[in-house]
């Protein structure tokens, strides 16, 4: 079993989009898939069922995605050991899978040049996956979608960093949806819609990404449909007619089936790094730096 056929299906298992999980690795998309073709043959069977709306993981795929993800984080940490005894600065960045790759290459190019030494290296996570890591934090800084107003991540004892980038609010609608037609709707619109509510996040937290109510005082019919706190989940449930899905008018998922929308009515988010507080980590601090703006407390 060859590496390159290792990541590439735990890019996909991530992704479930190979043209995603392409970027994430940095190769081209029929590589991807030339490489997980590759170890359906090794192993004789699907690991993967894919379709023209979706791609996600035979039960088969399942079992080997358990066993492979936890050898290969190791072999990755044994790896930053190793150049760390050799002298070397490693910096472990989580990235919200929700992020477009035009919001992320400017900033971590920006540090790469300010540390030319340092060896980046990143990993994908659904963006609620900071409020569930507690003390077992995996990554060194995360970098994902936040309220504009960084006191209550602070209050839940996170540092955050400058914005990269400020968002207005959208929702993701099936494309046959009637909102789909719309060059925009308020908030006020989404009463009596389903919308899918964050899975595994603090409630304080959730409630600002989707409020249990509009301005005008208008109940949100918030509904727990999630398996996982993935996007790609989102978009599947959302092209199945099931719900609605708050999110940022950055996110334009690739599929003919869902359409983002952009909503008025609601407060903007932004993108930036957060990390630990009290984490005594001058890299990090470097990091939160590479936009040029000292980072809050």
């Amino acid at each position: 079993m060859e590496m390159r056929e290792i990541e590439a299906f735990l890019a996909v298992a991530r992704e479930l989009h190979f043209g995603r999980a392409a970027r994430r690795l940095g190769v081209s998309a029929p590589r991807v898939s030339q490489a997980v073709r590759a170890l359906e043959r090794r192993v004789g069977a699907p690991l993967f069922e894919r379709t023209s709306r979706r791609v996600r993981l035979t039960p088969l795929g399942e079992r080997l995605r358990a066993e492979l993800r936890p050898a290969y984080e190791r072999m990755e940490r044994a790896l930053e050991e190793a150049r760390s005894s050799a002298g070397a600065e490693v910096l472990r960045v989580g990235i919200a899978t929700s992020l477009p790759g035009a919001v992320v290459d400017g900033p971590i190019q920006a540090f790469e040049r300010a540390r030319p030494h340092c060896a980046l290296v990143r990993s994908a996570h659904p963006n609620t996956d900071p409020t569930r890591w507690g003390d077992d934090w995996p990554v060194d800084v995360f970098v994902g979608w936040l309220p504009a107003d960084p006191a209550p991540v602070a209050a839940m004892g996170f540092t955050v960093g400058p914005a990269w980038t400020r968002e207005e609010r959208a929702v993701l609608v099936a494309a046959g949806h009637p909102l789909a037609r719309r060059a925009a709707v308020d908030v006020e619109e989404l009463a009596g819609q389903d919308i899918l509510y964050p899975s595994g996040m603090p409630q304080r937290l959730a409630d600002l990404w989707i409020p249990p109510a509009t301005p005008g005082g208008a109940p949100l019919r918030r509904v727990h449909r999630h398996r996982s706190a993935s996007l790609e989940e989102a978009i599947v449930l959302v092209a199945a007619g099931d719900a609605v899905h708050l999110t940022v008018a950055a996110v334009r998922p690739d599929s003919p089936h869902v359409v983002t929308v952009p909503v008025s009515g609601l407060p903007p988010v932004i993108c930036a790094p957060v990390w630990p507080t009290g984490t005594d980590n001058a890299v990090v601090h470097d990091f939160a730096r590479a936009t040029g703006t000292p980072p809050r407390p």
